[in-house]
């Protein structure tokens, strides 16, 4: 076994390729030393125990997960926007099958808070995005949003329904992405 120290981006690269593999449940000390070929003890070097092991390992795969290539609020339309949005997540979920339930029953109840910061961290970045992509779109209607539908409002919506569309394994989001353009254009 090669007992040198590895960095922390192999051993998340590591990690995420057990819990894609295997499931959230299979990650161990032992599981990531091995994929790593490195010594159990060079994990320690990195991370106190388990918890705080797995605790990165679900912030790094909601930021794949997440992950978005480029700037599209200079070329998508919102409802592209969402429709990129919904098929990269459901990518994800693909990726790392059952991670969605997994990740909250894995962690110690003290470290539960933190997992549920990291996955909000992510939702508040997909929002922010959403509505930069929403501000930048010129073909949106000026008066489609008002004091009691506001911007905000309305992609917290579209998160919401994004997310009951991959809970419900649906293959596409073609009646969000038609509501949105009822709703906007």
């Amino acid at each position: 076994m090669n007992t040198e120290a590895t960095s922390k981006e192999a051993i998340m690269k590591a990690c995420r390729h057990i819990v894609s593999e295997k499931g959230l449940n299979a990650l161990s000390i032992r599981a990531v030393a091995d994929e790593c070929h490195i010594a159990p003890g060079t994990l320690y070097n990195y991370y106190s125990d388990k918890n705080d092991l797995v605790l990165a390992t679900v912030e790094s795969v909601w930021m794949d997960i997440f992950h978005t290539d480029g700037d599209y609020g200079t070329i998508l339309s919102f409802s592209d926007y969402v429709k990129h949005i919904f098929e990269s997540v459901q990518s994800g979920v693909r990726k790392y099958p059952d991670f969605f339930m997994a990740h909250a029953v894995s962690i110690a109840n003290s470290e539960r808070s933190r997992a549920r910061s990291a996955m909000a961290d992510y939702f508040n970045h997909m929002e922010a995005g959403m509505l930069k992509i929403l501000d930048n779109d010129t073909d949106v209607n000026p008066h489609a949003f008002s004091h009691s539908l506001s911007k905000e409002d309305f992609v917290n919506f579209v998160i919401e329904n994004i997310l009951i569309l991959l809970v419900r394994e649906k293959r596409d989001c073609n009646t969000l992405i038609e509501i949105i353009r009822r709703i906007i254009y």
